[in-house]
């Protein structure tokens, strides 16, 4: 089968950098790392194994910063990863075989499939991480018979979600309800880190927030907020139009094209909050906002965030961007809390303790969530190099999610 594969050949690499420094084309030149190539079959790889054909697959921001060479090469990560592998994680399809001991799902169920090689997937017994519910922070993602690997689109020896066929455990299948589409279920898996990282730091009834980056994830992030946590004043930061109308559409009371000190004079407006000007350096607000979803994770969305907030408030850093230096004096100053957030596993919500999907599709089922203007484009996993320079160049297009669609 033709599937999409991501090598770390040193050459490839080379290549492909080379390439990608006068155009972004060059990135997807067929002699570097990402190619379209030819894979064995999927098969079930055991007794509780299913293999899912896929119908569709989101293209995630860390498979973009991937394929475009987006991160420093000391990345601690790549310990959890084995190459070459076929990408994708964000994956819906239908169950067409199964393991003789599967029990979860049947041939023909429609399910989103969970990517984190978790110990159940390894078939090893669960870890401390894995017994609490925080799959994504299981201690065995090198462990077992399987090659290193986080999740889905990490690992050699399983198929990524960009292949027509994907082996896939049955503990990670979660049925698609009647009635609702593959074009919605795609978003499962970034609604869940959504949902997650907003779980992490709750806000109260009254607070402002404030969410930085109005793209996938960001914009799940704000309809959460908004239809969840009613009683918040939201917030939103893109210097996109089409971003900042659609993150209004999906519940952000206010947004912002700002950035820096413009952005920081517009919060103090939007917060009646008082401005301290230093000489020399950005001006930063004794109250303003009470928590910050970043879900762009740059040093400067760090920086300018930190100089927003009230103090003792809480900033959630959902999105990947390559480390740099930022001026980290208001963290200590305001007593800040920072946290990070990384995938989702069984969440508390609503009374309620269950892996992110199911409140997904319950909130779905309870007509809850309003989520489809979400996917804005779709291509046929042949047209790879057009998805990811669509889903990269989101000032020339209005993209927001962008999907391979397998029909």
């Amino acid at each position: 089968m033709k599937a999409l594969t991501f090598d770390l050949h040193l050459p490839r690499l080379a290549w492909a950098r080379a390439l990608g420094s006068i155009a972004a084309q060059g990135y997807l030149n067929g002699l570097g790392p990402v190619r379209l190539a030819e894979v064995p079959d999927a098969r079930v790889l055991g007794d509780h194994w299913v293999v899912v054909e896929t119908k569709a697959c989101g293209i995630c921001g860390s498979d973009v910063k991937q394929v475009f060479m987006d991160a420093a090469v000391d990345n601690p990560l790549t310990a959890v990863i084995s190459f070459p592998h076929v990408m994708g994680h964000e994956h819906v399809g239908t169950v067409v075989d199964a393991g003789r001991a599967v029990t979860r799902v049947k041939r023909g169920d429609r399910v989103a499939c969970s990517p984190w090689f978790s110990c159940a997937v390894r078939g090893l017994p669960e870890c401390d991480a894995c017994q609490r519910g925080h799959i994504a922070l299981c201690e065995s993602f090198t462990e077992g018979t399987f090659a290193p690997g986080m999740h889905a689109g990490t690992c050699r020896d399983i198929s990524g979600g960009f292949a027509p066929l994907v082996p896939v455990h049955e503990s990670a299948c979660f049925k698609i309800p009647d009635g609702v589409p593959f074009s919605t279920a795609v978003l499962a898996d970034p609604f869940a880190v959504a949902l997650h990282a907003v779980l992490k730091s709750p806000p109260e009834p009254g607070e402002t927030v404030l969410v930085y980056g109005c793209g996938g994830l960001g914009v799940l992030v704000i309809h959460i907020l908004a239809r969840l946590f009613p009683r918040a004043r939201v917030f939103a930061v893109d210097p996109r139009p089409h971003a900042r109308a659609l993150a209004e559409q999906l519940g952000a009371a206010s947004t912002f094209s700002a950035r820096g000190a413009e952005l920081i004079e517009a919060m103090a407006q939007a917060t009646d909050a008082r401005v301290r000007r230093p000489q020399f350096a950005l001006p930063w607000l004794h109250k303003g906002v009470d928590r910050v979803y970043d879900t762009v994770g740059s040093a400067a969305t760090l920086e300018t965030a930190v100089r927003m907030m009230k103090p003792l408030g809480s900033l959630v850093l959902v999105g990947v961007a390559t480390p740099a230096r930022f001026e980290w004096t208001p963290l200590y100053f305001k007593e800040l809390q920072v946290m990070g957030s990384s995938g989702y596993g069984l969440e508390d919500f609503a009374g309620r303790r269950a892996h992110a999907f199911e409140h997904f599709f319950g909130l779905l089922e309870r007509g809850e969530l309003a989520l489809d203007m979400v996917v804005t484009h779709r291509f046929p996993l042949a047209d790879y190099k057009d998805a990811f320079l669509t889903a990269r160049s989101k000032g020339a297009s209005p993209s927001i999610k962008v999907v391979f669609d397998f029909g």
